[in-house]
């Protein structure tokens, strides 16, 4: 597979089939993601695999925090506090794109609820990895946890596999990090669910607009 047929395949899979992925396989999608870039070759990146018996009863802790009213202990914020209007238009379109596939109308929250559950299910896939970094690093730390958790994505495609990148797994990461022995001094960034998607299903037929690359884009040639 070409690296641009893995850019313009990759989307995040949203129901994913039970077939498990051999270990040597996330063992070589790994291995070849730690050749990421990184500033100073510090390699910030921490990483937790979980599989079988192991990614089932994470799930199920959060699950029953979510129900036992356990707070919301993220350490960062996945949105910025106020959206510009390009940025909030895209946002909440792909928002309406989703929730309309899924025949949850505007409104039910109960529905929206049940779906955004499916998030620490790691959306049925076999394999849930959460992705961490020591708080002691800096911002410039987070772009190659970044660059790295791109690299798992797009060679994951190679593989024939498909991912979603769950930044959900923040709002619990005491359970997570409670579940999986994860020390203090790092923060959950996010999960990611990984498997055979059902191409098929539902969630999974949402394609996201992108804009035209006159939108973000400045030539200077003189």
């Amino acid at each position: 597979m070409k690296v641009s047929q893995a850019v313009l395949t990759r989307r995040s899979m949203r129901a994913f089939k039970p077939d498990p992925v051999p270990r040597d396989t996330l063992e070589w999608i790994i291995t070849t993601a730690n050749r990421a870039a990184s500033n100073g070759n510090l390699q910030p990146w921490k990483l937790y695999v979980t599989t079988g018996p192991a990614r089932q009863r994470l799930s199920r802790a959060i699950l029953a925090a979510i129900d036992a009213g356990e707070p919301d202990t993220r350490e960062y914020d996945v949105y910025p506090k106020a959206f510009g209007a390009e940025y909030d238009r895209r946002r909440k379109t792909v928002g309406k794109q989703l929730y309309t596939l899924l025949g949850v109308p505007r409104g039910d929250e109960a529905g929206m609820a049940r779906q955004f559950r499916k998030n620490y299910e790691f959306f049925g896939a076999p394999v849930g990895m959460i992705l961490c970094v020591d708080r002691a690093m800096g911002d410039g730390q987070w772009i190659d946890c970044g660059i790295f958790l791109d690299q798992l994505m797009l060679l994951a495609r190679e593989k024939g596999l498909h991912t979603c990148a769950q930044a959900a797994f923040g709002r619990y990461q005491a359970v997570v990090r409670r579940e999986l022995g994860i020390p203090d001094e790092q923060i959950v960034i996010c999960g990611l669910a990984m498997g055979y998607a059902d191409e098929h299903d539902v969630p999974n037929n949402l394609l996201t607009e992108r804009a035209p690359i006159g939108d973000f884009t400045r030539w200077y040639e003189s």
